[in-house]
């Protein structure tokens, strides 16, 4: 697996003709799939002292930040809601893993975010 940095993901996007950085439903896509990718990685458990682990993390979190920032709660509501909960649980499993905490469920955050993922993929 290909391990782009942030500037690199940009500038590829930038050359796509499909890709408008003003559509915030593909920056919510592109969002969702970095951070899809980066749980992946942290499932496969590289090792906590890792270059990896530590980018993965940090991709992680800023991910689940971004999320979290562009939600709207007055026209959202309930969908807005259980989508901060469930970003919230996986920025929770990830700080478990930081920490090398043995109750994070890395795979269950993964697996909750793929399904946000996939569903945000069928809307437009």
């Amino acid at each position: 697996m290909s391990m782009l940095s942030p500037a690199a993901v940009y500038k590829r996007q930038q050359q796509n003709p499909g890709f408008n950085p003003e559509d915030g439903h593909q920056l919510i896509k592109a969002t969702l799939e970095y951070l899809v990718r980066s749980l992946g990685i942290l499932m496969q458990e590289p090792a906590r002292d890792s270059e990896i682990f530590k980018t993965h993390i940090a991709r992680v979190l800023t991910s689940i930040y971004v999320l979290q920032s562009s939600l709207d709660f007055e026209r959202g509501g309930e969908i807005s809601t259980n989508l901060f909960q469930l970003y919230e649980y996986s920025r929770q499993q990830t700080l478990k893993l930081m920490r090398n905490d043995d109750t994070a469920q890395i795979d269950r955050a993964y697996h909750s975010i793929s399904e946000i993922f996939d569903a945000w993929q069928k809307i437009k």
